[in-house]
């Protein structure tokens, strides 16, 4: 049995209770904390009874028990993975060439400087080149700048706008000289300061105060969700939505702990959640609306505009958010309170207090010869000089002290009218929008809400979402844990892979509601991940159910004439007669097929003189490898196309997706490929046509892959092909 010491919990008071006790450290066997108590277990139980009214009751001591082993064990996961992200990154940076980490899409080289100004507090840089800039890196990841190697920089911006020949990006600090004087290189960078935010956010929520408890307690399995109260008939403001959309808009607004709208693709799932963000407004609900990218969150901002009148704000780096939606941002209202009041022109008036300041001489070390601020001044007022400094002297440092502090005193009563209108702003806020570590800024300090509605749950570490949710009193999540889950670098953390969201949808399936249309794919496409993930529920809207290529107006074919028919929704292109090759680079994990990537970049060439945009169609493949040597050869035929890993293409979608599988072996090895949610997700970001391009001799090994080509060969088109 073990004892509980209530309001024990930093190791000093831990010391001190024992000593009290007289309980040696030595004796205490093992030691939990939660709810601002440690329960302890000693070596010899007997010791407890001398102390009973220090034993908790069972159902206490299992709640810290519970607490303490889930925070430990995330702070540990997340201590890994941190690990791994930068140990990876360094060692990418080593082992590759800068041109060859350019082909990864991760870093750029080759650039010229020049500065465009300033943003809010920001200082803005426009980096260019001659040569177009392909690409990865994007609108808000964090970049290190450096003269080469990346590795002796400590020169982080974070980046604002990427246009074809040039990447903008905003600096914190004004940059060094040395930026604008040679060729520099940009380096993708890891963010630790999210990391640190979803640790300091677990300890939260071990001592999350009484009343808040529940949520976190349901969370832990400690008390079981309420259900879903009587549901009201709403009247629905987005007359769009199916009768799949409105019930999970119903039931959403009838939840009392949390409800989960589980989304595949193409089915609006983010409309579905601004849907019910705008319902919760109505209903006098101050909302908190996350997700875990900033992509995402203007995403949802986006969806929520038509709906009008609605107080929104947007919390985050103004350089991460889209610039049509600045105006929405918390600094761009800042600034427009600012000028409302008359402060507008203040730091003016400060940049010229600062001239007149330094006009006067400052009192430096050397100069003061040992005298305070205090008594410069009143030798200024008495008109004298001391220990060797003239009364000119004295009397010029004096008035610089006091030029100083009248400068401070207006910078920290400028200060605090900032503080308190960004607190004003998000006090009166309906919808504050955020990504889940900003949640965790100081911005939101002391607010709370009475709803979180987050969306991409299935994408984001169950540490990330537990940010916004202990913000609020119950919260809604949608989703899809068909789909990939988050990609976790080390193989210690791998855990991190199981989303919150997967976890409540499988344990409390009547809290969450499925949407069954989907506005995406023609349905041959739909077809085989309707039956294979979402039991056969998905329906093709009318809309998308039949369209083609051919709707599009393109010419006919003049090479690849049975792959590229424009009426034919689904192509298997069989490699497997001609003798193609894997190949897995030394000293990497990944693998490549040249063979594939070479017929990928044809199809791509042959549909873009078809008369297609190079926007409409996107090269998909599953390995960074094969990635590379795509990126490669659409560089070195100069054509405009999209290419990226599966993962990197979820959310997304284009008019025509071409997906190479890869693997070509005789012993039907297919690694990474048996993630059948990677699969998926592959095969449902086409709308009009699908492109597989594969060894069936291979893939056939697995059953998932066989019964694919099967379903190809029953409703699409499968060609074979020769050396």
């Amino acid at each position: 049995m073990p004892l509980l010491l209530r309001s024990v919990v930093s190791a000093k008071q831990v010391a001190k209770a024992l000593r009290s006790l007289g309980i040696r450290f030595s004796e205490v066997d093992r030691l939990y904390q939660a709810n601002h108590s440690t329960l302890l277990f000693l070596k010899d139980e007997s010791l407890c009874e001398v102390y009973p009214e220090l034993i908790p009751s069972q159902k206490e001591a299992k709640e810290i028990i519970a607490v303490h082993e889930y925070v430990e064990r995330f702070k540990t996961l997340l201590e890994y993975e941190l690990q791994a992200e930068i140990q990876a990154q360094e060692e990418e940076m080593r082992r590759l060439s800068g041109e060859e980490r350019e082909l990864f899409g991760r870093a750029i080289l080759n650039l010229r400087a020049v500065k465009v100004g300033t943003k809010f507090h920001l200082h803005l840089v426009r980096f260019f080149r001659e040569k177009p800039i392909e690409t990865q890196i994007s609108t808000g990841d964090l970049v290190l700048v450096s003269q080469g190697d990346p590795l002796q920089s400590n020169l982080v911006g974070t980046v604002a706008r990427v246009d074809e020949r040039s990447i903008t990006v905003a600096f914190e600090e004004k940059p060094p000289a040395w930026l604008f004087k040679r060729k520099v290189r940009l380096d993708l960078y890891v963010n630790d300061i999210t990391f640190r935010r979803m640790t300091e956010n677990l300890e939260y929520l071990r001592h999350i105060p009484q009343e808040k408890r529940r949520i976190r307690n349901v969370l832990l399995y400690l008390e079981k969700p309420r259900k879903i109260r009587k549901v009201k008939n709403v009247k629905i403001f987005n007359e769009k939505l199916n009768e799949a959309q409105r019930q999970a808009v119903r039931l959403s607004l009838a939840s009392q702990d949390f409800f989960l709208v589980h989304g595949p693709p193409g089915t609006g799932k983010t409309s579905t959640i601004a849907e019910v963000i705008f319902q919760l407004v109505r209903e006098g609900h101050k909302v908190l609306a996350t997700a875990d990218t900033n992509v995402a969150v203007d995403n949802l901002l986006q969806k929520l505009l038509p709906y009008g009148p609605v107080r929104v704000v947007r919390i985050g780096h103004p350089a991460r958010i889209l610039e049509d939606l600045e105006s929405y941002s918390i600094y761009a209202q800042l600034e427009k309170e600012v000028e409302r009041l008359g402060l507008a022109n203040f730091w003016e008036k400060i940049k010229k207090k600062i001239v007149e300041r330094d006009q006067f001489e400052k009192p430096i070390p050397s100069l003061r010869r040992g005298l305070t601020d205090e008594e410069i001044i009143r030798l200024a007022k008495e008109k004298r000089g001391l220990r060797g400094l003239s009364r000119e002297l004295i009397q010029s440092m004096a008035r610089w002290i006091e030029l100083n502090r009248e400068i401070s005193r207006a910078i920290s009563t400028y200060k605090a009218k900032e503080a308190e209108i960004i607190k004003n702003l998000i006090g009166l806020a309906e919808v504050v929008l955020s990504t889940n570590s900003m949640v965790a800024s100081e911005f939101l300090q002391g607010f709370e809400f009475d709803v979180a509605v987050i969306d991409e749950g299935s994408q984001q570490i169950e540490p990330s979402t537990l940010i916004p949710i202990l913000r609020a009193k119950r919260f809604i999540i949608a989703g899809d844990h068909k789909q990939l889950p988050p990609v976790i670098q080390s193989e210690k953390a791998k855990e991190l892979e199981q989303t919150l969201f997967e976890r409540l949808i499988r344990d409390y399936p009547s809290l969450s509601a499925m949407l069954i249309v989907q506005y995406r794919m023609h349905e041959v496409i739909m077809g085989f991940s309707n039956a294979n993930f979402y039991e056969g529920k998905l329906i093709a809207d009318s809309s998308v159910a039949r369209h083609t290529l051919a709707d599009l107006g393109v010419s006919q074919p003049q090479r690849y004439a049975e792959i590229l028919d424009p009426s034919i929704p689904l192509v298997f292109v069989d490699t497997s007669r001609a003798d193609p090759k894997e190949y897995q680079p030394s000293g990497t994990t990944s693998f490549e097929n040249p063979m594939e990537a070479e017929l990928a970049v044809s199809l791509a060439e042959e549909l873009l003189e078809m008369g297609l945009d190079g926007k409409a169609i996107g090269i998909i493949t599953p390995y960074a490898g094969q990635l590379r040597l795509i990126k490669h050869l659409l560089l070195k035929k100069e054509l405009k196309v999209e290419a990226n890993t599966v993962d990197g293409f979820q959310g997304r979608e284009k008019e025509v997706i071409i997906l190479s599988f890869v693997r070509a072996n005789p012993r039907g090895e297919i690694g990474f490929l048996k993630d059948y949610r990677r699969l998926n997700v592959a095969l449902t970001r086409a709308k009009r046509k699908l492109i597989l391009i594969g060894c069936a001799k291979t893939l056939s090994y697995d059953n998932m892959y066989a019964k694919l080509i099967d379903y190809v060969k029953e409703k699409g088109k499968y060609v074979e092909v020769e050396a």
